[in-house]
């Protein structure tokens, strides 16, 4: 297909010959950033933020194993390593140049004779602005474009921004070493499949090249150009590639295309020893969106890990319609710890719309199975599809709510992004509104950079997903401040929000009182607006939520105030306390010792509940009756262990009391003589006895540590 423009001033027919000074031709390969609208830097060091940027730029890394191959020296740059080094470097914010010249100027320190960027659709505004940069800085280097953004708006690029010299679509193994070894003889890319290029004043896009059949062939990712994979807790390794289903809204079918995949189990599992055996990391995150699709190669792969007898943790992604309980269980036993769900939405009538076709009953059965073999479970859903009404919604809502029963599920909620050439983005394209309503769907953060604003609003064909489609039976507004809510109250109260889900039977409920009940109080400042997503992720927001349910919700609205209030209670004391930096060994001291001082082991928790907490988290997890839970009151014990893990305990009333004489003062004979047996069958044995008795059980339970009197002593006088 040919597309006539008029030619740049000084632009050459075909590229020069690279001026490279003798041996390979050196090529350096940005990745794309995925962290950079997270401006603020205590928001981009956060652990959720650092998980993101932790992951190898895995497309680059396979790309440049491939160079080598072919005789090209290839240079990695992962722009989420750089912005970190961004947000680090001395001086105010304000008087900082900005990060794209940062980057350029970064960049313009390497030494290479071509650059090539790849691209994802949230920060693709950035990457042409680097290019830009670049282009005027080394005006005779080559600029290539690739990946997933780039190889579907190809020609919207090359036409608006003139600096671009070749885009490389699709899957690169084959056709980006063509084309390099073209540029370095300066010849014409004519011939080469899967290139949109300059001929003159025309672009021209050749066909598309085949698709790689044989991933097996594609080597080991170039890791050794990585020296940031040592500070990595896992790795990147692709396990295959290609789609057979039709989601309106994905774009998995537009680069990879619809031919399902896999490499071999024998490839994968020598990768993954090459990574150990080189970079000691043996928890990988195996990349391809339909991994389970084909039964009998998962059970194969299983089957060939378990045989290594070697131990390997792995992540993938599956259809719940496409696993069934005994391969969940087979993968578990192979090393698998987490598999990401698409869900997409708890309405079964939105299911059929955009051809998921998924069966929400069946979704539920897989879950409850991960969470049965601890395999923890990415539940994604997403809000915001043009034919979506609030019946769909509160659906999808309680489909969320109802993930959060089973504690290795982790559900998620994003607004629907319109990707570039889906057919849902093509159906709607000229209804597509700029409203500052973005998508999460690609990592966007909490503001657009102005340049990057003034970009998108003049090419919507380049930037579609920056853009909204229309929801004529919903506020998108609504849509995006309930997503803030669901997500950071599951993070911070989830059993809360649980309970709030069952006790009103439909949390959007919760929510619109919890917004009324804030816009009549002018003490908590004006309403979150355009900035909603800053006060849902702080503390405030979870002050301000415990003191509505107290004060609002529980005297009010509330079916069974007495669990809401026991909840409460215990999220309340467990978020007071700062959690371990570290598990703390419990000494072994011999208990019958009476002059030991019992103390509390760091980061335990004790907490004052009007009724059973364990015994309301069951009836939770089965959905009972929240009111036949009777009206006992309970102490609950939690540790929370440095790797986030909790541990909770209820107390017997003696075990409770004893904990709470563990003042680190009283030695264990003055425990004793405050001690006072709550039963009665207790009644005739010696209370030395019976402390003794139950401070061995709080030891064995981890939940304290016995001292000598001068050692607390001395630590108390350092601590002063």
């Amino acid at each position: 297909m040919m597309h006539d423009r008029s030619v740049t001033p000084g632009q050459a027919e075909h590229p020069a010959p690279c001026a490279h000074h003798g041996g390979a031709l050196r090529m350096c390969l940005v990745g794309p950033p995925t962290v950079t609208d997270f401006e603020d830097p205590e928001v981009a060091e956060s652990e959720a933020i650092r998980l993101i940027a932790e992951h190898a730029p895995i497309g680059v890394l396979s790309l440049a194993a491939v160079l080598e191959q072919h005789g090209v020296a290839p240079q990695i740059v992962d722009l989420n390593r750089l912005y970190y080094a961004y947000l680090r470097a001395p001086g105010e914010a304000e008087a900082k140049q900005d990060f794209c010249s940062y980057v350029a100027e970064e960049l313009d320190k390497l030494t290479f004779d071509v650059l090539g960027f790849s691209s994802i659709c949230s920060s693709y505004p950035l990457t042409i602005r680097i290019a830009r940069d670049m282009k005027q800085r080394r005006p005779d280097v080559p600029i290539i474009f690739g990946g997933p953004q780039a190889s579907v708006v190809d020609v919207p690029t090359m036409e608006a921004y003139p600096f671009v010299d070749f885009v490389v679509r699709g899957e690169a193994e084959e056709t980006l070493p063509a084309l390099i070894k073209a540029i370095a003889a300066g010849a014409s890319p004519a011939g080469i499949q899967g290139v949109t290029y300059r001929e003159g004043d025309r672009l021209v896009r050749a066909p598309n090249a085949q698709i790689i059949a044989d991933l097996d062939a594609i080597p080991l990712p170039a890791f050794h150009l990585y020296p940031e994979l040592k500070d990595c807790h896992y790795v990147p390794l692709e396990l295959g590639r290609g789609c057979p289903f039709a989601c309106t809204f994905c774009s998995t079918n537009d680069f990879f295309r619809r031919k399902f995949r896999l490499k071999s189990p024998e490839k994968v599992i020598e990768q993954m020893r090459q990574v150990r055996d080189v970079y000691g990391i043996t928890t990988f995150d195996l990349i391809h969106d339909m991994f389970t699709v084909d039964r009998k190669r998962v059970i194969a792969f299983c089957e060939a890990v378990i045989a290594t007898g070697e131990t390997f943790y792995w992540n993938c992604s599956a259809r719940t319609d496409c696993i069934d309980d005994d391969m969940i269980a087979t993968m578990a036993r192979a090393g698998c710890k987490a598999i990401f769900f698409g869900i997409e939405t708890g309405s079964a009538r939105l299911q059929k719309i955009v051809k998921k076709n998924i069966d929400l009953n069946e979704a539920t059965a897989r879950i409850v199975a991960t969470d049965r073999n601890q395999i923890t479970t990415a539940v994604s859903l997403i809000t915001g599809f043009p034919d979506e009404t609030m019946e769909d919604l509160r659906d999808t809502v309680h489909f969320f709510a109802d993930s959060l029963r089973f504690d290795f599920a982790e559900p998620q909620l994003h607004i629907l992004a319109p990707l570039a050439e889906t057919p849902l983005e093509s159906h709607f394209r000229s209804q597509l509104v700029f409203d500052d309503i973005l998508s999460d769907m690609s990592h966007q953060g909490w503001r657009q950079d102005p340049v990057d604003r003034e970009m998108i609003q003049q090419h919507l064909d380049i930037f579609p997903n920056f853009y909204s489609i229309p929801t004529p039976a919903l506020d998108r507004a609504y849509l995006r401040e309930l997503r803030d809510f669901l997500l950071n109250g599951s993070a911070r109260f989830r059993w809360l929000l649980v309970a709030l889900h069952q006790d009103s039977r439909d949390v959007t409920k919760s929510f619109e009182a919890f917004r009324d009940w804030y816009a009549t109080h002018p003490d908590k400042g004006p309403r979150p607006g355009l900035q909603e997503s800053r006060y849902y992720a702080s503390i405030t927001f979870r002050d301000d939520f415990f003191e509505f349910v107290r004060d609002v919700y529980a005297p009010r609205f509330a079916r069974t105030p007495r669990v809401l209030h026991s909840i409460m209670d215990y999220e309340r004391a467990l978020i007071a306390e700062t959690p371990l930096p570290a598990d703390t060994a419990i000494d072994g001291h011999d208990v019958s010792d009476i002059t030991l001082v019992p103390k509390l082991v760091d980061g335990v928790v004790l907490t004052e509940c009007a009724a059973d907490y364990q015994r309301i988290i069951r009836c939770l997890r089965r959905k009972g009756d929240l009111r036949r839970i009777p009206r006992k009151p309970a102490t609950i014990a939690t540790r929370q262990h440095a790797d986030k893990r909790l541990d909770v305990v209820l107390l017997s009333p003696l075990s409770a009391q004893l904990l709470k004489l563990c003042d680190g003062e009283r030695d264990i004979s003055e425990i004793a003589t405050r001690l006072v047996p709550a039963r009665r069958s207790m009644a005739d044995i010696p209370t030395d006895k019976v402390c003794m008795f139950g401070l061995e059980v709080l030891r064995q339970q981890g939940l304290i540590a016995l001292h000598r009197e001068s050692a607390i002593s001395a630590s108390q006088a350092c601590a002063s």
